[in-house]
């Protein structure tokens, strides 16, 4: 898989929808509307510094970077 996917690029896996950031951490109301609107993913409030930064939103395969974007979770 390709290090050049960034949030917007069509999904490796499914090849039909979007990748989005995945935010996490305590949504503000701002973060909220964004979550609402699709334009990102919340991630939850544990942070381990080894998650996933970008979800499908179509098949919610999950990608994180270490060199090349890979994926880690699949549904």
């Amino acid at each position: 898989m390709s290090g050049t996917l960034r949030k917007g690029s069509t999904c490796p896996t499914c090849k039909k929808a979007k990748l989005v950031p995945i935010v996490y951490g305590l949504p503000t109301s701002d973060v909220a509307e964004r979550e609402g609107a699709r334009q990102i993913v919340l991630g939850g409030c544990c942070v381990t510094g080894n998650d996933p930064e970008l979800e499908c939103l179509g098949c919610e395969a999950r990608f994180m970077r270490d060199g090349d974007l890979v994926l880690i979770y699949e549904r």
